[in-house]
């Protein structure tokens, strides 16, 4: 079964965080993690996450405005990461920093993400057919959801951050 990633943007998690209270459903989770997000054409992402304990590549696949991981590459560390990203063409990438509460529910997560300190926005990672059901559940607008990366939706926003790779 494969997940997919649904998100949107929201003012704030105020009547999220109500209705998880409601359910019964704590935070299984949290963590703030440094993303670099290699800037090409397209939806698709290609980017190196940077957590606390490990340096990843994420690759994944958007289809309908929805993303599905396709890979996931160990790298030793920041620097290895943006390396890696330049041998593979990218030249610039967008900084984004994240921070995020999950939530595990009906065999899936919720996920409270805070985008730079600023933007709101929820992600539903479910199976192919379960986001309606948790979207309605949690009053999710279809006029709030976010088809594009985020480092588009920043840029959309005015308020993406980049660098050259050197």
């Amino acid at each position: 079964m494969k997940y997919q990633e649904k998100k949107y943007q929201v003012e704030s998690f105020d009547k999220i965080i109500k209705i998880l209270d409601k359910l019964g459903i704590s935070v299984s989770s949290e963590k703030v993690t440094n993303h670099y997000y290699g800037q090409h054409e397209g939806n698709d992402v290609v980017k190196l996450v940077s957590y606390s304990n490990k340096n990843e590549i994420h690759i994944l696949e958007e289809s309908h405005g929805k993303f599905s991981s396709m890979e996931s590459i160990p790298v030793e560390n920041i620097e290895a990461g943006l390396k890696w990203l330049k041998n593979k063409g990218y030249q610039v990438v967008d900084l984004i920093k994240m921070s995020n509460f999950d939530y595990d529910y009906k065999g899936g997560q919720i996920r409270l993400y805070l985008i730079d300190d600023w933007l709101h926005s929820i992600i539903l990672d479910y199976p192919e057919g379960q986001h309606e059901v948790i979207e309605n559940e949690l009053g999710l607008r279809p006029e709030d959801k976010i088809s594009i990366p985020y480092n588009k939706q920043l840029e959309l926003l005015g308020k993406l951050r980049s660098m050259k790779l050197e």
